[in-house]
C-alpha cells in the first residue's frame, strides 16, 4: 500500500539510513510519495542535505566552498533537495538553471568544453530546468542528452 510511503520530505528515514551506514543515492517525489534509495557504506557517511524551497544557488556555492560535492540535485512538492558529502581535493563541479526551455544549447556548449552533466532536474512548478556539471577527462566515455516529449518506449526496447 502506498499509506506507507511517506508523503512529507522522508529526514527521519535519510537519518536513520545515515545512522545505519547506508550512503543516499537518490531521493525523488513523484505522484504524492518521496522515494529514497540509499546503499550500504563501509565508510561511516558524511553526507547533508539542504531543502530550499527557491533555486539553491547559494547553497550550492557555500557547499563547493566547503569542500563537499553534490551527490545529486532534485525539485519535487516545491523544494529543492541537495545532498552533499565531502571529497578529498577540487570538487570541480558547477551549476546552470534555466527558466527558456530544455537548455540544449547550452549542454552542447557545456560538451564542448569537456564538461559533463552529473544531474539534470526540471522543476515544474517553476519551469526550470537545473543543471550540476562536472569536468570530463579523457579517460570518460562522452555523454549525449535525448530528449522527448513522449516516453521512447520503442527506443528501450
Amino acid at each position: 500500500s502506498l499509506d506507507a510511503f511517506p508523503k512529507t520530505f522522508p529526514i527521519k528515514i535519510i537519518k536513520k539510513c545515515w545512522k545505519d551506514s547506508y550512503k543516499i543515492t537518490s531521493v525523488e517525489y513523484c505522484n504524492g510519495i518521496w522515494v529514497v534509495l540509499s546503499e550500504a557504506s563501509k565508510d561511516s557517511v558524511k553526507q547533508t542535505v539542504v531543502l530550499k524551497p527557491n533555486l539553491p544557488t547559494d547553497e550550492l556555492r557555500k557547499t563547493w566552498r566547503e569542500g563537499r560535492k553534490v551527490t545529486f540535485l532534485t525539485y519535487g512538492k516545491g523544494r529543492w533537495v541537495v545532498i552533499s558529502e565531502p571529497v578529498n581535493g577540487p570538487v570541480g563541479q558547477s551549476f546552470f538553471a534555466s527558466n527558456n526551455g530544455f537548455p540544449l544549447t547550452k549542454i552542447k556548449e557545456f560538451y564542448s568544453q569537456k564538461k559533463r552533466i552529473h544531474s539534470i532536474v526540471y522543476a515544474e512548478e517553476e519551469d526550470t530546468w537545473a543543471l550540476i556539471l562536472e569536468p570530463r577527462s579523457d579517460r570518460q566515455p562522452q555523454q549525449r542528452v535525448h530528449y522527448s516529449k513522449d516516453f521512447p518506449e520503442k527506443q528501450l526496447r
